[in-house]
């Protein structure tokens, strides 16, 4: 007996809204259909950039934040391509990615990779059937992601999703801003046929790779993924590096363009999340060790306050992709959220485009997550300058329900290139330039600048501190279970000459 989900009544409305969309650009008067965009700006080794400067265009630009996410307002729908910069060690790195902005939908998952600009190159090629036509609408991937790791790699090393462009009315692709000297399986994806993989090494100058795609038939069924781990992380929702103009506040969450847009269609959105504030949750799978990744063509993502409850809330397309950030505004502090993940076949739609039931796996295991509220830092304020006994100044902050403990983080620069609090960076040390490790805790691993709920505020210890030099200070909640996160605003002090 055929079923009908929730992630098809997604992907229909998607096709159908992107049908419409096509016919009505040539009406006159149409009104412009507008879209949240957010994502993840990292390294290829998943370390996330902070304050790297994200747009789509010269009015819609933003700041990526404490753990790199990043949130841009007032897209128009349609293919854009999205941008990011930063600058490290006094070198530009940069990144880009083709993204399907779906009208009125948020449009979520849009990662970007940055790296050296003098270490990167194009991709170009040509995409046709297996009859030599030319395939427009293709997706071109390419991922660093083990399509079979040994026992002994991790399954989520590499970048938080693919690197994407679109293929033209002709064929035709362009792949732009690859990091040089990767090992990759760059693939050519489109609904109704196989994805056509090849393994390369990205190379300078530019290279051409070329794909042929074979109809698909539905032969496969698809296996459930297993839900491997769920984070939440609250962040404030901006982001200042100094007292210069260089760096601006990121947009309001929901701005009144965008309210007017989907107020036109007698939608409702409401914020939960607090004022000033972001939330994001995480989640890790893995289907590649159950399921052909020719035959992929993407992920459902099912979120509810219970499993029977939880619907579809999008549609990862993206067949290497094993992460998903959830940033919807209207998540809550403290409540429960339940999420599941399935597979979707490349023949997701029959020949009448309608989709196919058989063509999604089963639900793969569920895992729930309550997130913390926001975390306020209090002293040092920002951009004060320290006098008296500079070199033991008080950190203190406001205490923050759920919280199980705090870690305050100094660092002697901006970490551009933040520590992630939940890895171990002491065993190995990183090599220089991956991330920007504190000055204090002096390893990441220990436990010198910890606190215990009920107490909220920790005198410096660590190495002395400059006069004249300017340092930079986060403090980090954690609760009691599982990895449930709250950073505060990224302060800076100078210490007094």
């Amino acid at each position: 007996m055929k079923r009908q989900t929730s992630i098809y009544i997604f992907i229909s409305a998607v096709v159908v809204s992107l049908a419409v969309m096509a016919l009505l650009q040539g009406c006159g008067g149409e009104r412009k259909r507008l879209s949240v965009v957010s994502g993840t700006i990292s390294d290829i080794n998943r370390n996330p950039i902070v304050g790297a400067k994200v747009w789509v265009d010269d009015d819609h630009q933003t700041l990526s934040l404490n753990t790199g996410a990043y949130r841009l307002e007032g897209i128009e729908s349609g293919w854009r391509t999205v941008r990011a910069s930063a600058q490290i060690d006094g070198e530009t790195w940069i990144g880009s990615t083709a993204a399907e902005i779906l009208r009125d939908e948020p449009t979520m998952n849009i990662h970007i990779v940055l790296a050296p600009a003098s270490e990167t190159t194009e991709i170009r090629g040509h995409v046709e059937d297996d009859t030599g036509r030319p395939v427009e609408g293709a997706r071109v991937l390419l991922t660093t992601r083990l399509l079979s790791p040994p026992e002994d790699t991790d399954a989520y090393d590499g970048p938080y999703g693919s690197m994407v462009a679109i293929t033209d009315e002709d064929g035709e692709y362009r792949l732009q801003n690859v990091p040089v000297g990767l090992n990759a399986t760059i693939a050519a994806s489109k609904v109704g046929f196989y994805n056509d993989e090849k393994t390369i090494t990205t190379t300078s100058p530019n290279q051409l790779v070329d794909f042929t795609l074979e109809e698909s038939d539905l032969a496969y069924r698809m296996e459930p993924p297993y839900l491997d781990a769920i984070e939440s992380y609250t962040m404030p929702d901006t982001i200042t590096r100094s007292d210069t103009d260089a760096f601006k506040a990121i947009r309001a969450i929901t701005s009144p363009r965008y309210l007017r847009a989907i107020t036109k269609q007698k939608q409702v959105m409401t914020r939960a999340t607090p004022p000033g504030s972001l939330i994001e949750i995480d989640l890790y799978w893995n289907a590649l060790d159950v399921n052909d990744s020719i035959e992929i063509a993407g992920y459902g993502i099912y979120r509810g306050s219970a499993p029977a409850t939880a619907k579809s809330i999008d549609f990862v397309r993206d067949p290497y992709a094993n992460f998903y950030g959830d940033t919807d505004i209207a998540i809550t502090p403290y409540v429960d959220y339940h999420y599941a993940v399935t597979a979707v076949d490349v023949e997701f739609l029959d020949e009448f485009n309608n989709t196919d039931p058989r063509a999604e796996s089963e639900k793969s295991n569920w895992l729930s997550i309550s997130p913390l509220g926001q975390l306020k830092a209090v002293s040092p304020g920002q951009g004060v300058l320290l006098g008296g006994v500079p070199e033991t100044p008080l950190f203190d902050w406001s205490p923050l329900s759920g919280a199980a403990f705090y870690k305050v983080f100094v660092y002697d620069e901006f970490p551009t290139l933040a520590a992630d609090p939940t890895r171990d960076y002491t065993s190995p040390e990183p090599p220089p330039g991956v991330v920007t490790l504190p000055i204090w805790p002096r390893t990441l691993d220990s436990n010198e600048t910890r606190v215990e709920a009920g107490t909220t505020s920790i005198r410096y210890a660590g190495p002395a501190l400059t006069p004249g030099k300017t340092y930079y200070w986060v403090v980090v909640a954690k609760a009691e279970s599982g990895w449930t996160f709250s950073y505060s605003q990224l302060r800076h002090f100078t210490v007094a000459r």
